[in-house]
């Protein structure tokens, strides 16, 4: 055998022998800190973020009750929105704490914390992007049609309703039918690899719905920013024509250098 080969089959020896037992006990401490420090995180977060919520959303829902000026049709989406986001914190937050907190001592959760988690989470999630796209539709017939007023009151009940219709059965729709988000896969302590689908709410629900308000969104306030402009032109170009037939006093020459 050659000196060659001998450093080959010496190689090969050493790459089939076993790690030490030092290394892969060192691998699994390294592990358990890594998913202790995971779920203290989570649930870190998952307080503040119930705490916190709830009390904003209830300084906005108070400051619009108790506030007469603030009692505007408009504002009943703002405080819409307050609620649904007070319900997601109280209901939806101690949900996941939970089961964050249960999948690390027992490794999954029973089925019914499992099932409402997912019912809170696409119930809020709808309603929530519902909301914002009709916030901004709202505000651009605020500033388009400022005296229409009349119609606005029943609009906003009439879409307040459906939101919420929609919401319940969005959530009903994902409590039979589907079952694989990547929580309630945690919760139950499945692999997703072994599921036939994998987060199909996310996929085929909340992505084109997030998608659709986000256009609606950009297009209303893109066409506020269009009327507002060309509104400011037109006052501008009104006052200019204005001083020209009136003669330009000092004041005027004034108030043209400085614009």
């Amino acid at each position: 055998m050659s000196i060659w080969e001998l450093k080959i089959s010496l190689k090969l020896d050493m790459r089939s022998e076993p790690a030490p037992a030092w290394a892969s006990s060192n691998n699994t401490v390294w592990e358990e800190y890594f998913d202790i420090a995971f779920v203290v995180a989570n649930c870190i977060i998952l307080l503040i973020t119930s705490f916190v919520g709830i009390a904003a959303n209830l300084f906005v829902t108070w400051a619009v009750y108790h506030q007469k000026s603030l009692r505007t049709w408009n504002n009943a989406l703002l405080v819409n929105l307050a609620v649904i986001d007070i319900l997601r914190c109280a209901v939806d937050c101690p949900i996941l704490f939970t089961i964050v907190m249960t999948v690390r001592q027992r490794g999954r959760v029973d089925e019914a914390f499992c099932d409402a988690q997912v019912a809170s989470f696409s119930f809020s999630c709808c309603i929530q992007l519902l909301t914002l796209a009709c916030i901004s539709a709202e505000r651009y017939q605020a500033i388009a049609y400022p005296f229409k007023n009349s119609e606005r009151r029943r609009r906003i009940i009439v879409l307040i309703s459906l939101m919420w219709t929609l919401a319940i059965l969005v959530a009903l729709l994902c409590l039979t039918f589907v079952k694989d988000s990547p929580v309630y896969v945690k919760c139950q302590g499945s692999e997703w690899k072994t599921l036939p689908s994998y987060d199909t709410f996310g996929l085929y629900i909340l992505v084109p719905l997030w998608t659709t308000c986000f256009g609606v969104i950009i297009g209303f306030y893109a066409r506020i920013f269009t009327l507002v402009r060309a509104h400011s032109r037109k006052i501008f170009d009104k006052d200019y024509g204005r001083l020209m037939l009136s003669g330009p006093s000092p004041q005027h020459l004034v108030l043209l250098k400085t614009s």
